[in-house]
């Protein structure tokens, strides 16, 4: 499914989710799935299901430190998406004791750049407003991404969402979600120069949804 802030894959299983699926924090797109599995695997990923046949490609699962579980998956036709309005961030939840770790295997097969790294992150992010945690943001060509070191004492929904979605008209959006009985679990806050919610959509998918400079 492709909305202009992100595209997304639903599955509804008939019967129970067999594990690990269900666990994964992201799927990526790429384009060759072995190079993308050994490359993992030399930055310290393990793999965690095997590559296997799809009805339109292929699909593999990756864990890399710090317990974070990856897909990533090829199109036998390779697709054509138009781009997005925003690119959406995932969400990945790790031991504060392993960010290093994480990060640096990460960035290191994607690519990618550290954007910031707070050490002192406002807790409000995660539910604890009196505190604070580390949180980095990263750029790749696979997109963005938030990584919240925690010490796994979160306040439900946090640590369930999976993606953030940056929209241009955040009091808008909101209206329009309540519409479509979207639930709001975490009213509007402010923190690192954004306006931000999370809220959960029928079916028990949660999501943030956020805009930049407090718009």
């Amino acid at each position: 499914m492709r909305t202009p802030v992100g595209i997304f894959s639903v599955f509804g299983f008939k019967t129970p989710i067999p594990f690990p699926f269900g666990t994964e924090r992201v799927g990526y797109l790429v384009t060759d799935l072995d190079a993308a599995v050994r490359s993992a695997k030399a930055h310290n990923a393990d793999l965690v299901v095997a590559p296997f046949d799809d009805p339109i490609g292929r699909d593999v699962i990756v864990g890399w430190p710090g317990g974070v579980s990856m897909q990533f998956y090829v199109h036998t036709i390779a697709p054509n998406y138009a781009k997005l309005q925003t690119i959406p961030e995932n969400r990945i939840y790790v031991p504060d004791t392993r960010v290093d770790e994480f990060v640096r295997d990460f960035v290191s097969f994607s690519g990618g750049q550290i954007i910031s790294d707070d050490r002192h992150a406002l807790g409000i992010e995660i539910g604890r407003p009196d505190e604070t945690y580390r949180r980095v943001r990263i750029d790749s060509t696979f997109g963005k991404m938030t990584v919240l070191g925690t010490d796994g004492h979160l306040p439900y929904p946090y640590g369930r969402e999976t993606t953030g979605y940056e929209v241009a008209d955040f009091p808008n959006t909101l209206t329009r979600a309540k519409a479509a009985g979207v639930t709001i679990l975490v009213e509007p806050y402010i923190a690192d120069r954004r306006l931000a919610a999370i809220t959960l959509f029928p079916g028990g998918y949660i999501a943030e949804i956020h805009s930049s400079d407090s718009k």
